[in-house]
């Protein structure tokens, strides 16, 4: 009846069809399976992905009497989180035989809700910069973005309607911009990091890759009791476009598609003006770095005791770094961010969303590299919730897009803002 491209479609439209007995879970799973093992050695998404202990969970669904809105759905689990059974490698050879005897929280509900492990998808040694082998999807020999890549693919692939990520700099929003996906990062603290291979405490926030913003409404409600439906909203959405101290790093392709949304969104229910957030010499920015190397290298001690001949160049630069980072400096940086949040606070009193770019422009060519954060990074210290829309492509033909921020921990106001504006830009050439 729906041929085998259930794949294809969002995670709310599958889930719809499995609450209305339309489809069954396993005949989903199929499909992602023949997506998986068409692509798999092309793409390089998964880590770990085993056929089998897929359908053992689809056998062991069928005895849940309740069924959520999750159930049946497979997921994309970052490889940096604890999957009890599973391998979970960290991007490290450190950790390639490393076998969990229990579930990251965030996988322990997910599977509670009746979601399925799908597999363990490829990210960046400790979620840091060194890439790993996934390839983006639009153009093989341009990077995916890190470190949250094979969670990005899977999902920009059809491979799957959901899969998790990390940020601690710009790891969801940057693969979901260079990629063309929905991602989504949490608010910081929002949601328990147990089980997940903790970075920098002070920025480690969980993501979500999805098709649409829709499929958000439906893992906050599931995962964490939000509403099902978005909260409403006034007839006219105030948008601060924040250029940020580094708008001479947006290409032209990039400019241009932020540009574009902002003329086409300013007196449609939604009114746009430009807002500065951050000191303009980019010491938000500095902060971020000094707060991730100084933290990071804490995290990473035995690591670096035990076994330095197994870390690449990128990740002892940085430990060494945060080695030569004063404890003054690390407090400064901490205090710089605490003033921002608060100040941030008050510049949400007069806007309602904040726009600005996701990513430098198009995915950069070469595999070397993951692409820079470079307009990520003052979110993640600020600990607000963003979100990535795509909105067309560049020169090359990859994904272009715009990035949406919202005031601390009022995520569900700031989705469903973000929905609002897809809707509009849905059939608008940006070309």
């Amino acid at each position: 009846m729906h041929g085998s491209n259930l794949n294809e479609l969002s995670l709310i439209e599958v889930s719809d069809l499995i609450q209305k007995n339309s489809i069954e879970p396993a005949e989903l799973i199929a499909d992602c399976v023949r997506q998986i093992e068409r692509y798999q050695a092309v793409l390089g998404v998964f880590t770990t992905f085993d056929p089998s202990q897929v359908t053992g969970q689809l056998e062991a669904l069928k005895s849940k009497r309740s069924k959520t809105l999750l159930h049946g759905i497979p997921v994309g689990i970052k490889d940096i989180m604890d999957t009890s059974g599973m391998l979970t490698t960290m991007g490290s050879p450190i950790y390639s035989n490393y076998v969990p005897q229990r579930d990251a929280t965030i996988v322990a509900m997910l599977k509670n809700s009746g979601a399925i492990v799908a597999g363990k998808t490829e990210t960046t040694e400790f979620a840091y910069y060194h890439p790993g082998k996934t390839r983006n999807p639009h153009n093989i020999g341009h990077t995916p973005g890190g470190s949250s890549m094979g969670s990005a693919v899977a999902v920009a692939n059809k491979m799957l309607p959901i899969a998790l990520g990390t940020q601690t700099a710009g790891s969801v929003i940057r693969p979901a911009a260079y990629c063309g996906v929905t991602g989504y990062k949490a608010s910081h603290g929002s949601v328990s990091l147990a089980g997940i291979f903790g970075f920098a405490q002070s920025l480690d926030s969980l993501g979500f890759f999805v098709r649409q913003v829709r499929d958000l409404a439906i893992i906050r409600h599931t995962l964490f009791g939000a509403p099902i439906a978005f909260p409403p909203l006034p007839d006219t959405i105030r948008v601060g476009l924040v250029k940020t101290a580094h708008w001479q790093d947006a290409d032209d392709s990039q400019r241009k598609v932020i540009d574009k949304v902002c003329n086409y969104l300013d007196g449609v229910h939604f009114s746009v003006s430009e807002v500065q957030v951050g000191p303009a010499d980019g010491s938000l920015t500095d902060a971020q770095v000094t707060v991730m190397a100084y933290e990071g290298c804490r995290s990473l001690t035995a690591e670096y005791v035990n076994h330095a001949d197994l870390l690449s160049d990128p990740i002892k630069q940085l430990i060494e770094l945060g080695r030569s980072t004063t404890f003054e400096a690390y407090q400064q940086a901490l205090t710089l961010s605490e003033l921002w949040q608060n100040k941030v606070k008050k510049i949400f009193d007069e806007y309602d969303v904040l726009l600005t770019p996701s990513a430098p422009g198009e995915a950069p060519k070469g595999l070397s590299s993951t692409g820079d954060p470079i307009f990520n990074r003052i979110w993640t210290l600020l600990k607000v919730p963003c979100i990535h829309l795509p909105c067309g492509y560049g020169p090359r033909g990859l994904p272009l897009g715009i990035q949406l921020i919202g005031p601390f921990n009022q995520d569900d106001r700031l989705l469903s803002i973000a929905q609002r504006v897809q809707d509009y830009l849905t059939g608008i050439e940006f070309n």
